[in-house]
């Protein structure tokens, strides 16, 4: 992460996008404080973020997760061959 001002972004703007971009780096753009500021990232990393946030938003999903990790961390997987298809109870 790296902070610059505003009147850097202003004067190379295409550089900093560019640069975020290629390194997927965060850019912080202070306003008035570190805390008053604008964050500029690359969209993957922020949908990944919201995908993140989406999924730990409520407590039956986090305990649904922590529940598959304890899981896979078990070793209680189930193997799956994908170019085949799901047999069924009822395709019995």
């Amino acid at each position: 992460m790296k902070s610059i001002t505003i009147t850097q972004l202003r004067s190379n703007i295409r550089k900093y996008f560019d640069d975020v971009t290629n390194s997927q780096d965060v850019i912080v753009v202070p306003h008035t404080t570190e805390d008053d500021a604008v964050v500029i990232m690359y969209i993957k990393e922020y949908n990944s973020l919201q995908d993140t946030a989406h999924l730990l938003s409520t407590a039956k999903n986090r305990a649904r997760l922590a529940e598959a990790s304890s899981q896979a961390e078990q070793g209680k997987t189930i193997s799956y061959n994908l170019d085949e298809p799901v047999k069924r109870k009822s395709d019995k």
